[in-house]
């Protein structure tokens, strides 16, 4: 127990700190702009799917089921790894956010269907029949409510880039899980500098899961409120 101690206490002191918040940052930001490409291109799959878009929904269709037969890591090593042999060289971070964004998409991709299929045809009917065209109905009444029924699921989706995330120190990313495996390299305190991660993440992924409860309840007594005005 006194040698266990002792490891935490190393852990705790001196640079390695600051190289776990660092770490950290880099996990949240490549994360967030990951979510970023992940809901763009997921909508866009979605969409192009559920209205069977002529040629682009079969391509749609082709690529959610190529990505999610793929393991993320394949996906990373050829984002990194591969793209230089047609030309195209990216550092860890542009390369992480895109792999990790692209492969996110496809799950986004059937999120957003489902969102979009729970909407009755009846409002896409109306706002047209308001004089809306087809690309504004969908953006302004569809799609709004689409989100509304697909955010605990993104929710969940985004808690599972954050995690994702620790892949991309395959990339030679700075994540919080490089770092953690450079403290290791450097202690040989395998399981404490593990334990410390494992319970980072944890608590990251709890504050998160909980601020998402948060504001799915906040968008129903929105829903709630308007449904009482309507009437």
């Amino acid at each position: 127990m006194a040698a266990l101690l002792e490891g935490f206490r190393t852990i705790f002191a001196g640079e390695y700190p600051r190289l776990l918040l660092s770490g950290l940052g880099v996990t949240l930001a490549v994360s967030l702009c990951a979510l970023g490409v992940s809901v763009v291109v997921g909508t866009l799959l979605g969409v192009v799917r559920v209205f069977r878009v002529p040629v682009l929904g079969v391509l749609g269709n082709i690529y959610v089921e190529v990505v999610r037969g793929i393991p993320l890591i394949v996906l990373l090593s050829v984002v990194y790894y591969g793209l230089p042999a047609l030309g195209l060289t990216l550092d860890g971070f542009p390369a992480a956010v895109i792999a990790l964004g692209l492969y996110s998409a496809a799950y986004t991709s059937e999120i957003v269907r489902g969102g979009l299929n729970s909407v009755p045809l009846g409002q896409l009917e109306a706002a047209r029949s308001l004089g809306l065209s087809r690309g504004l109905s969908l953006r302004f009444v569809v799609l709004p409510q689409a989100w509304r029924v697909a955010l605990p699921a993104l929710g969940n989706e985004f808690i599972s880039l954050i995690l994702g995330s620790s892949l991309a120190s395959a990339v030679t990313l700075q994540e919080l899980f490089a770092q953690g495996k450079y403290i290791t390299g450097v202690t040989y305190r395998q399981f404490e500098v593990y334990a410390v991660l494992a319970v980072v993440y944890f608590l990251l992924t709890f504050i998160l899961t909980r601020l998402i409860r948060l504001l799915e309840r906040r968008v129903s007594r929105g829903e709630v409120v308007a449904s009482r005005r309507v009437i």
